[in-house]
């Protein structure tokens, strides 16, 4: 179906990241040249790599990034002008939402939209995750084949599925000739994509597809990650990042935290003169559980975290974005998997369907005592959030508690 999301009668301005990168650093973070293959030793090379096992990078370093001068609203008030007890120089922007509701990617992307390019030792911790990420994803689908009723199509496949199951190491390097292909095979088998359909019921990274695609181009000792690259691989965030930028003369600075249940009790930490929330909320997790109990349904745990956010005492007056993220492959859900399976009570037509997710959400968020200004985005690309197209429609809309309503776009 096509489905075209929009808040507001607008949908975001989308645009594509650089795909420029920077040198590959080794572990210690210096730049390294990539040394050309002799023809015919690639695959000795390669099965010598991984002979030698990556070590799991480090946690990725705590950064803040000046970014280029952005148009934005001047009608949020710099916490330094609010009181003498909070001196902070910059407009302080929070991301806040659920584990994987596409926060760090939000931040990354204002970065790149105004030519911040990841760091080198970044870059290095970057490129690490994606083999992980890679042998991550076709681990689960491995067991949730071993415990489906679907059956390989080529049955050589299952001795290979089990390999890899059984397989201990974490891989964060370069595969092997072997491993690669195994890997390859057991993605292209058909009854392997069957399964891919009907994987909201075993977790799967949403960019499991683009990585296992694309396992030619990057299982090379050459292999430079796009910006792209970079942004889909799954890094959990440590501890606290963030982001300064310039408005009309004006600082702000963005921060993102943790969002897994046992980080939430950090945000507090960063409540202290927040000028706006920018709450994410990836509603393409509408069928999904959550990781930690395998129970509660994704969704409604982000939506209780926005209840519980809007009703904090410290925001009784803080302005608060709703950001509607990962709206394309909400719409690729909605042609397989009907919102009315887990919202009973959804019964409008699929056709045209521009506002499914307010219309069938509609109860709940309106039981919340504030205004949000909402916005929508694809999985990766948020051009437009932090770059307003006018005046008009500025980085941060003023809300008011004083009344308790939610306008409907």
């Amino acid at each position: 179906m096509g489905c075209n999301f929009s808040a507001q009668g607008k949908v975001s301005d989308i645009g594509n990241a650089s795909d420029k990168t920077p040198p590959a650093p080794d572990a210690n973070g210096n730049d390294t040249k990539v040394e050309p293959v002799a023809q015919g030793a690639g695959e000795e090379a390669v099965d010598r790599k991984e002979a030698t096992p990556v070590p799991p990078p480090s946690i990725s370093p705590q950064v803040t990034l000046q970014v280029p001068e952005i148009r934005a609203s001047r009608s949020v008030t710099p916490a330094s002008q609010k009181s003498d007890d909070q001196p902070y120089s910059h407009i302080r922007l929070l991301l806040l939402g659920s584990a994987e509701s596409g926060k760090t990617t939000v931040l990354e992307q204002v970065r790149l939209l105004y030519k911040q390019h990841f760091t080198e030792s970044e870059y290095f911790h970057r490129r690490a995750f994606i083999y992980h990420n890679i042998f991550k994803c076709i681990k689960a689908l491995c067991r949730a084949m071993k415990i489906s009723d679907i059956q390989f199509s080529d049955p050589i496949n299952m001795g290979r599925a089990q390999s890899i199951i059984a397989d201990e190491e974490n891989h964060y390097g370069l595969f092997s000739r072997e491993m690669a292909d195994k890997i390859k095979c057991i993605w292209q088998d058909k009854s392997m994509q069957k399964l891919y359909a009907r994987r909201s019921q075993f977790n799967l990274n949403d960019s499991a597809s683009y990585f296992l695609n694309n396992l030619d181009k990057i299982n090379t000792t050459d292999y430079k990650p796009s910006d792209k690259d970079l942004i889909m691989a799954y890094v959990p965030t440590c501890g606290v990042q963030n982001v300064i930028f310039t408005a009309s003369n004006q600082s702000f600075q963005l921060f993102d935290i943790g969002g897994q249940k046992i980080d939430r009790k950090k945000w507090a930490l960063q409540y202290d003169g927040i000028d706006a929330i920018f709450f994410c909320l990836a509603i393409s997790e509408y069928d999904q559980v959550m990781s930690e109990d395998m129970v509660t349904n994704r969704l409604d745990d982000a939506l209780a975290l926005l209840k519980t956010i809007s009703e904090e005492p410290m925001f009784a007056t803080t302005p608060i974005y709703l950001f509607l993220n990962e709206i394309d492959v909400f719409c690729e859900k909605l042609d397989v998997i009907p919102l009315s399976k887990y919202k009973p009570d959804f019964k409008a037509p699929i056709l045209y369907l521009s506002n499914v997710f307010l219309t069938a959400y509609w109860p709940l968020l309106t039981s919340l005592t504030l205004d949000i200004h909402i916005r929508s985005a694809l999985i990766y690309r948020i051009r437009g959030v932090f770059q307003p197209q006018s005046a008009n429609n500025p980085i941060v809309i003023q809300a008011n508690k004083n009344h308790a309503k939610f306008s409907k776009f």
